[in-house]
């Protein structure tokens, strides 16, 4: 539990970053949508977004990505959430959404639901150090 609160510490400090709030639709669209839309069917982005690299890490059989989530207005760019996506070779690939730190607490606790959902202690130590990667 130690570990959760740690993690989830160093993920809304990452997202303090944010210049906006992350909406259900988006985080609908990272968590379910991008693995249909982009992964699965092999199309295209969201309409309206960049999905940015950042950051990745590796433990034996297990990758994490950290990915920005930029909205795209006209010459304006926002960045409204993180993705990570985490891979381990017996288990599905898992998509998280870091949503912003001021978005709606719904929003909130469906990524702390997230989080301890089937998590495993290495999973977790994988994100953290993903997160604590992109401190320079």
């Amino acid at each position: 539990m130690k570990k959760l609160l740690t993690l989830t510490a160093i993920t809304l400090i990452l997202s303090s970053g944010l210049f906006a709030q992350t909406t259900q639709e988006e985080y609908n669209y990272l968590t379910k949508g991008y693995k249909v839309q982009v992964i699965e069917q092999g199309g295209d982005i969201k309409k309206g977004y960049e999905l940015v690299d950042v950051e990745k890490a590796y433990s034996g059989e297990r990758t994490a990505y950290l990915k920005k989530f930029v909205k795209v207005t006209g010459a304006t760019k926002k960045t409204v959430a993180h993705l990570i996506i985490y891979e381990r070779l017996t288990l599905p690939t898992q998509y998280l959404c870091v949503p912003s730190f001021d978005s709606e607490d719904s929003i909130i606790q469906a990524y702390f639901k997230s989080l301890g959902e089937s998590s495993s202690i290495e999973r977790l130590q994988v994100i953290a150090f993903l997160l604590s990667k992109t401190i320079k």
